[in-house]
């Protein structure tokens, strides 16, 4: 990953950063986000990040700010989440889209376009980040094909970055 550009954000941005953030996960963002922050913005060839201590905590993705597995697992949000069964795994981490078979919870809460987290079952660890392409309803009642567009796994770019 090249990168073009790094500056820090001023008071000012993370001020409005952390208004954005609220709106959309909710106001469990509000606690990480101390006075002391300091928040980097590093622009790249591969998109913009939003950097903490040398790891990426949020990244832009369709003109949306996505959580990163970082963030996550330092943070508490309320992010909708699904939970994949072992077999699973495996795929999940070399990048591969969520398919309704191997998910054995699918959260309720969760609408056609949501950001939601995908854990594993035996130890709840976090595996990724993804977009949601059916609602729960909808999920319930096919039960079949993709449901998950996996955009963050554990082994990407974004997980393996570090500054």
């Amino acid at each position: 990953m090249q990168i073009k550009s790094r500056n820090m954000l001023s008071k000012k941005d993370k001020k409005v950063l952390l208004e954005t953030l609220v709106e959309i996960y909710g106001e469990g963002t509000i606690s990480s986000f101390e006075k002391t922050l300091q928040l980097e913005e590093v622009k790249t060839d591969e998109g913009n990040f939003l950097v903490k201590g040398g790891k990426i905590w949020f990244f832009d993705y369709n003109k949306q700010t996505i959580p990163t597995i970082h963030f996550l697992r330092e943070n508490k949000i309320n992010l909708p989440k699904i939970i994949v069964d072992t077999g699973a795994i495996r795929f999940i981490t070399n990048g591969a889209d969520v398919m309704a078979p191997g998910i054995v919870y699918f959260d309720e809460k969760i609408t056609e376009g949501s950001i939601v987290s995908i854990h594993e079952e035996k130890a709840s660890s976090l595996l990724g980040v993804g977009i949601a392409l059916v609602n729960s309803e909808k999920f319930e009642k096919t039960k079949q094909g993709k449901v998950i567009q996996t955009i963050h796994h554990l082994k990407d770019i974004i997980w393996e970055f570090q500054l």
